[in-house]
């Protein structure tokens, strides 16, 4: 098969299995499996990878011959060992290794439906094949190659936003949100808010995200709790003013999006919301997430429960980990707090 069919079938499997399988990923992973997906075939001299390499494909071709050992479960577990835990290092997160699995072993499978198939349980020369009938099988460089990479490209269009989201992310997202637009009147802590909208006044926990406690009179007060509920205030109760600096009204302008799946209510009575700020000032324009402020700036963790942005907030603080950002620099225990 082709290089654009191997990489193509590969990003399909990748955004497969990160569906399924809940794996969060960045660019480097898509990159990995794509560059793995090729990696097999530097046994053939013909090909194009064979042809970059030039004298090392061709010895190693002449020593094990096409689509054995580097078609193998053997080379498989191999390059995995090898180049997954120097992606982890250098990515610092395990998605690139699961990705040169994905990556290398989508390549295995994409030649097992070939005519020639693969000596997958090398040193053995048995040849695995599938399915097991020649007609419904591949011909390389012919038109049913065409028709599987076509299929395989269209397969990845629509495993990719499942990918990103998730099947709980993009359920939620089918099934839409309720929207209350209000007013900040008062902040409780780094999760909680009370919203005027309608006349009424609704005391709003934020989904997704869990900052440091400080007004719980049972507990201490979290680490680095304060710094996160002064940044709620900050922003959220920070007068909006007209041009000429004349305070229009003393907190900010939010949208709250109330999902339709799961409760809208948490055990305490408060209505559990995403709270999307006011751009503009005049409640034009509101495109900005500030949970997800909360993750990024490292300020919050991630709650466990199913919800619409669920991967991208974990992704968002798995940086701010990362980069030590917020409590996850300054609070030993954070797990505990």
């Amino acid at each position: 098969m082709k290089v654009a069919t191997h990489v193509v079938f590969a990003e399909c499997c990748w955004f497969a299995a990160s569906a399924v399988f809940d794996v969060h990923y960045e660019t480097p992973s898509v990159l990995a499996a794509a560059v793995c997906s090729i990696l097999p075939d530097a046994d053939y001299p013909k090909s194009w990878l064979g042809h970059q390499l030039g004298a090392p494909s061709q010895w190693l071709h002449e020593r094990f011959g096409h689509r054995s050992f580097l078609h193998s479960f053997v080379a498989l577990l191999l390059v995995t060992a090898l180049l997954g835990p120097l992606l982890w290092f250098l990515v610092g997160h395990p998605a690139p290794m699961v990705a040169v699995l994905v990556g290398y072993g989508s390549h295995l499978f994409a030649d097992m439906m070939t005519l020639g198939g693969v000596q997958l349980f090398w040193p053995s020369r048995v040849i695995a094949v599938f399915p097991g009938r020649d007609e419904y099988r591949v011909v390389s460089g012919g038109n049913s190659e065409r028709v599987f990479v076509a299929v395989a490209l269209v397969l990845a269009l629509l495993f990719y936003p499942v990918s990103r989201a998730g099947f709980d992310g993009l359920l939620h997202r089918m099934a839409g949100s309720d929207a209350l637009y209000g007013e900040v009147v008062s902040v409780t802590d780094g999760d909680t808010v009370e919203v005027r909208a309608q006349n009424l006044t609704t005391q709003v926990r934020l989904i997704g995200v869990d900052t440091p406690e400080t007004v719980d009179p049972e507990g201490p007060i979290g680490c680095f709790g304060p710094e996160a509920s002064e940044h709620t205030k900050r922003v959220l109760r920070e007068p909006q003013t007209d041009a000429e600096g004349d305070v229009l009204r003393p907190g900010r302008l939010v949208r709250l999006e109330i999902p339709r799946i799961g409760d809208s209510e948490d055990a305490y009575g408060r209505t559990l919301a995403y709270v999307w700020l006011d751009a503009d000032g005049e409640g034009g324009e509101y495109e900005h997430l500030f949970n997800e402020d909360l993750l990024e700036l490292g300020l919050a963790r991630t709650t466990t429960f199913s919800h619409e942005y669920r991967r991208e907030f974990e992704r968002a603080m798995e940086e701010a980990k990362g980069e030590g950002a917020g409590l996850w620099g300054a609070c030993p225990t954070v797990e505990n707090y």
